[in-house]
C-alpha cells in the first residue's frame, strides 16, 4: 500500500506564525530573547514551511543552513529530520560552552514542539 499525505496550501503560513508564538513562549519561560540563541535546528518540513518559519522568526539563511541542507540532501524526513540537522551542527564544532540553541519540530495537526538547549 502507498502512504499519501496532503496538506492545505495555507499550512506553511499558519505554521510560520505559530512558530513565532511557540519559540517566544519557550524563551520567555527561560528569560531569553531570540537574539540570545546562537543555533537554530528546525524540522525541514518543506521549503514553504522553512521560509515561513525563517521569516516569522527573523532568522537568516545561515541560521537555517542545517535545515536547508537536510532538505536538499535528503528531502522532507518528517519531524525527526531535526536530528540530522543537529548532527550537522555538531560536526561543525561551532557551538561553544554556554551558548543556547533551539530545536523545533512540527507534527500532525500543525503542532510545534520546541526545546531549549545549552552547551
Amino acid at each position: 500500500s502507498k502512504f499519501s499525505f496532503f496538506l492545505d496550501p495555507e499550512v506553511p503560513y499558519v505554521v510560520g506564525a505559530h512558530a513565532e508564538e511557540a519559540v517566544d513562549a519557550l524563551l520567555r519561560g527561560a528569560g531569553l530573547r531570540r537574539s540570545d540563541i546562537a543555533h537554530w535546528i528546525v524540522h525541514s518540513g518543506g521549503r514553504k514551511v522553512i521560509d515561513a518559519v525563517r521569516v516569522n522568526l527573523g532568522l537568516t539563511r545561515h541560521d537555517m543552513r542545517h535545515t536547508l541542507g537536510v532538505l536538499r540532501d535528503y528531502g522532507n524526513l518528517s519531524s525527526g529530520s531535526f536530528v540530522f540537522s543537529y548532527r550537522a551542527l555538531l560536526r561543525e564544532r561551532t557551538p561553544e560552552e554556554g551558548e543556547y540553541g533551539v530545536l523545533m519540530t512540527m507534527g500532525p495537526g500543525s503542532t510545534i514542539e520546541t526545546t531549549l538547549i545549552r552547551w
